[in-house]
């Protein structure tokens, strides 16, 4: 879904204050899909492909470093390409479980072929000596700091060439403040009066058409067959005839919306500047890539 990380407590510190203000929206849209949806922190949350093109010049980048140590780095040309174009940071599609009437009476819960996302490109292994020029002196998973400087004569750039590829690209894939907001927003939405109502109106509706959930998430995390089954397809279109008729979206839709909009007010300064330095990463990406 939207995400899983926690919500960090209120603070005074520019883009750190995750915990919105109690929200009572003045209107509420009437909506039976989210395909034309947009939440405001959209506007600062990576594109897939935005993300996907980081991701690939700051492995060619490193495969070019790697190269000056005698080591010879994987790099798929297919990485360039978004696993999931089709997707989105939000991910509106299913953010509120399934939405879509049609797309629901062929695929249920499932998802569709053109929205499966492909699979991870491999990540080559690396021997213990390519790792440590990889990291250099910056911190291991374990926890542990080596103070890797040099290899072969030859020293080692600070926290290594992925800190050369960082360095050269600048910090747009390591900006997590519009992702925290678009989680932070999520979770405590769903504590929002409006939509606990709208919820429980939900939930009283699919106990008439045979089924015990108490969110529209719930239905997301039951087991499914390998193709969608007769029985997955009424649950879902039983589903979204119950959100239709509660006005389950526009209600979550609309508590979220004031939400993001009062983090982002609180966050803006930290916002801007983060926005700031994806744009100048995305811009030496492309130059990287172009160079290749």
């Amino acid at each position: 879904m939207a995400g899983c990380s926690s919500t960090p407590a209120s603070s005074d510190k520019p883009g750190s204050n995750l915990v919105a203000a109690p929200v009572a929206p003045t209107s509420t849209p009437v909506l039976t899909s989210t395909a034309a949806v947009s939440l405001p922190i959209e506007n600062y949350l990576l594109k897939n492909s935005e993300h996907a093109q980081m991701l690939y010049a700051s492995k060619l980048l490193v495969k070019k470093c790697l190269a000056r140590y005698g080591f010879d780095y994987a790099v798929d040309p297919a990485g360039q390409q978004a696993l999931d174009p089709k997707g989105d940071g939000a991910n509106m599609p299913r953010r509120y479980g399934i939405v879509d009437a049609s797309f629901a009476a062929r695929f249920g819960y499932h998802p569709s072929s053109d929205l499966t996302p492909r699979p991870l490109p491999s990540t080559p292994h690396m021997s213990e000596a390519e790792e440590n020029v990889f990291l250099g002196d910056a911190p291991r998973a374990d926890g542990s700091t080596p103070k890797v400087k040099e290899y072969k004569g030859q020293s080692v750039p600070a926290h290594g060439c992925a800190g050369e590829a960082q360095q050269k690209l600048g910090t747009g894939l390591q900006q997590r403040l519009a992702e925290n907001i678009n989680d932070a927003s999520f979770h405590q939405s769903m504590a929002n009066t409006r939509v606990t109502a709208v919820f429980k109106a939900w939930s009283g509706c699919m106990k008439q058409h045979g089924y015990q959930f108490d969110t529209p998430l719930d239905p997301l995390k039951a087991p499914i067959s390998a193709s969608p089954t007769t029985a997955e397809i009424e649950m879902a279109t039983s589903d979204i005839a119950c959100k239709q008729k509660t006005n389950l979206v526009g209600v979550w839709v609309a508590v979220e919306t004031a939400m993001q909009n009062d983090l982002i007010g609180k966050n803006q300064e930290a916002l801007t500047e983060m926005h700031r330095t994806a744009e100048s990463t995305l811009k030496n990406s492309s130059k990287v890539i172009s160079e290749r």
